[in-house]
């Protein structure tokens, strides 16, 4: 680990270094601070980027702690709210008797979680999770795969493959190979933000960068593209309370 500080106040990060790395990434989390570095940068050079910016992250800092208060994470117990294409929906946890594997499904306007009866406390909580991930990702793969030819068509360009990810930090992601990753927890966005996740990461095909010509290409297809780039942005604490 490593130190910088910014008056009286001490900053924790860490330094994650990549090959495909080009230029230096800060994230900040309630305890530490992750730095994505270009693999030769030396770490004199990243530290010097740190205390630049130190009055931003530790406002950042603030605001994560802020936001963790107002959106605590999940329990994964009965009677909690979960998030799907938009809508909230209550979580309905039941035990079955033979049951030896969690079920997931959409039914009466509740997310239900079956699980095996003698998983109780955090036994149960995390069998939940584990449910519950299973399907998010499974409605995240089918909606994305049925929703991005639509959009390539338009664009006249197709990913080489597509990926849905379980990713900390992003909520999508297009590689030089021109590999598109999804974060699966896209699929508890509303629908119009799950399309401009999709336009947003295809015109990555097109151009790397977050240009003027980027954005004017995003907003062809998505004209109220702003709109929805703020709400994954005000919605960031989702990537991180559901765990």
């Amino acid at each position: 680990m490593n130190l910088a500080h910014y008056g009286n106040r001490q900053i924790t990060y860490e330094i994650v270094r990549s090959n495909r790395k080009k230029t230096v990434a800060i994230h900040v989390g309630l305890d530490i601070v992750t730095i994505r570095a270009p693999q030769r940068l030396a770490e004199g050079k990243i530290h010097a980027i740190v205390q630049k910016k130190a009055r931003w992250i530790i406002e950042r800092q603030e605001k994560v702690n802020q936001e963790n208060h107002i959106h605590p994470p999940k329990e994964f117990v009965h009677g909690e709210s979960f998030p799907f294409l938009g809508r909230q929906y209550l979580l309905e946890v039941t035990h079955s008797e033979n049951g030896l594997y969690s079920k997931c499904y959409l039914m009466n306007g509740r997310i239900q979680v079956e699980v095996g009866k003698n998983l109780q406390g955090k036994n149960a909580a995390n069998a939940v999770k584990e449910a519950l991930a299973y399907w998010y990702q499974e409605h995240a793969a089918r909606m994305i795969n049925e929703r991005l030819p639509y959009f390539s068509r338009q664009l006249g360009k197709a990913p080489a493959a597509i990926r849905i990810k379980d990713q900390k930090h992003r909520w999508g992601s297009c590689s030089h190979t021109g590999v598109v990753r999804f974060n699966w927890k896209i699929i508890m966005a509303p629908l119009s933000v799950l399309d401009y996740l999709i336009v947003h990461e295809l015109c990555h095909l097109f151009r790397p960068d977050h240009s003027a010509a980027f954005w004017g290409k995003v907003q062809s297809i998505i004209p109220d593209y702003k709109e929805k780039r703020d709400w994954l942005k005000n919605h960031a604490f989702i990537m991180n309370n559901f765990g």
